[in-house]
């Protein structure tokens, strides 16, 4: 979050010829040109000058903010300073060192400011690929604050800040287009403190989290810098409502060369020694780790998400004493989402583009986006194999199940697996007796139902394929089979 400052500078290092070995007028003007492609060329926004064998680049998002004055938006942001030296081989060597400061704001909506103590960029941004083949950089001192407000008069607030931090990145050319990327991420020295709205007359309930470190690493493949780089400047060059709607055919055109904008992005990342101080006290986590697998806009459309955590804590005195052996101490889930056609579905909600303004009846064509976007009339989701476990025991899941717009009832198989039931069975003995006799009901059954593995593992095959009938382990629960 915090590199975004110097990676939202990629679309625009993009000279079409090589410079002289020193620096021109003639150049200064040539890079203002191709810089004013992207961020339009309202006043005072790129402004290039020679220096020796090098350009300085001064690029000032201010005049563009103010574009929106007419519908509440204020702010301003530190000119960012770069220095780029022609290689001479289609690539150019960028640089950046300053501290960054950044206040917008818009009326009865938001008001974030953030600053950064210092922002450092080193890298070399490559015409062909149309981002950086390699990349690094470091920031510090980030001081975040944010204040959202609802319609209703309500807000949230949200401070933030990170010690310091790293980033890494390359690129090269795709296989089958567009250029591959990895990045990697690391923050250190991270705390936020967040405030909710209050209910019922209280006040807002204040939340601080810290983290002792982030890291993060990205990969992607076949991403289109090309188109998405014309729709950021189709923005700037768009800034108020009659001329995004005067120009809806050029959004579109843009949007459909731009397809599929990546083929694949996926991430993992980590967050150790997490605490979170909350009016209960404190609970804690050792680590968090997290999985991200998108695909962009194809055929072969799929969402996966995952978290595992691990090593948590709670305030004393919260859990009571017979279920602190059932607490988990692990937990991890992993879902996702496949069966639909992200292309045509992107596809035909382009047409949306295409209806006049104020067009009421859109039947026919949601009817369209839908028949588009599921082929099957469904999508499958996944649970991937996940699970819990505490002292002495382990819960294991996994499954799936097929869920559409037109089946009252998803259907779909699933198998749960526990090891050391014996640990739980003691806990539930100690617990108070109006609590005990439930819960021994309830785990009684669940264990009778059971079979058993070959270690000794209790284990709970469903299935629910036949909409409107369940059974577990071959046993009716629910409906005929």
């Amino acid at each position: 979050m915090k590199t975004s400052h110097a990676l939202a500078l990629v679309p625009f290092l993009m000279a079409s010829t090589a410079m002289a070995d020193t620096a021109t007028q003639d150049g200064a003007d040539h890079l203002a040109q191709v810089f004013q492609t992207y961020l339009g060329a309202t006043e005072g926004v790129v402004a290039v000058a020679p220096n020796g064998d090098s350009y300085d680049l001064t690029l000032d998002p201010t005049p563009l903010i103010e574009l929106g004055k007419d519908q509440g938006m204020t702010g301003t942001v530190t000119p960012l300073e770069l220095s780029l030296t022609d290689n001479g081989d289609g690539t150019w060597a960028v640089s950046m060192d300053q501290a960054i400061s950044i206040a917008v704001a818009k009326a009865g909506a938001f008001d974030v400011k953030e600053d950064i103590g210092q922002q450092t960029l080193e890298g070399t941004f490559d015409e062909k690929l149309m981002t950086f083949s390699k990349l690094s950089g470091t920031f510090s001192g980030v001081k975040l604050s944010q204040t959202m407000q609802t319609p209703d008069g309500k807000s949230s607030a949200a401070e933030v800040a990170i010690d310091k931090g790293t980033i890494e990145a390359t690129a090269t050319a795709g296989a089958s287009g567009g250029a591959d990327t990895v990045a990697t991420l690391s923050a250190s020295g991270l705390s936020e403190t967040i405030t909710t709205p209050g209910a019922d007359g209280q006040p807002g309930m204040p939340m601080s989290v810290k983290a002792e470190g982030v890291s993060e690493t990205l990969n992607g493949t076949g991403f289109v810098f090309d188109g998405i780089y014309k729709t950021v400047a189709w923005v700037v060059a768009h800034p108020d409502e009659a001329s995004k709607k005067a120009d809806k055919a050029g959004l579109k055109s843009i949007l459909s060369e731009a397809m599929p904008f990546f083929a694949n992005l996926s991430g993992t990342g980590t967050v150790t020694k997490l605490s979170v101080d909350t009016p209960m006290g404190m609970v804690g986590l050792d680590e968090i780790s997290f999985t991200a697998d998108i695909n962009g806009a194809v055929a072969d459309g799929k969402f996966r998400e995952s978290i595992s955590l691990s090593g948590l804590t709670l305030p004393p005195g919260l859990v009571p004493a017979w279920a602190a052996p059932i607490l988990p101490a692990k937990l991890s889930i992993d879902a996702q989402v496949t069966d639909f056609d992200a292309a045509a579905g992107l596809t035909t909600a382009l047409d949306y583009l295409d209806l006049p303004d104020g067009m009421a009846d859109t039947t026919a064509l949601d009817a369209k986006l839908k028949a588009a976007f599921l082929p099957k009339n469904t999508v499958t989701i996944t649970l991937n194999p996940g699970g819990l476990s505490g002292d002495g025991y382990q819960l294991t899941y996994e499954g799936s199940m097929v869920a559409g717009p037109d089946m009252p009832i998803p259907t779909g198989t699933a198998k749960v697996t526990l090891a050391g039931a014996d640990k739980l069975q003691a806990a539930l003995n100690n617990a108070p007796d109006d609590i005990k006799g439930q819960a021994m009901m309830g785990f009684g059954m669940a264990q009778g139902m059971a079979k058993k593995d070959a270690s000794g593992n209790l284990e709970w095959d469903i299935d629910a394929t036949k909409p409107g009938s369940v059974s577990v382990n071959g046993t009716p629960m629910m409906g005929g089979n």
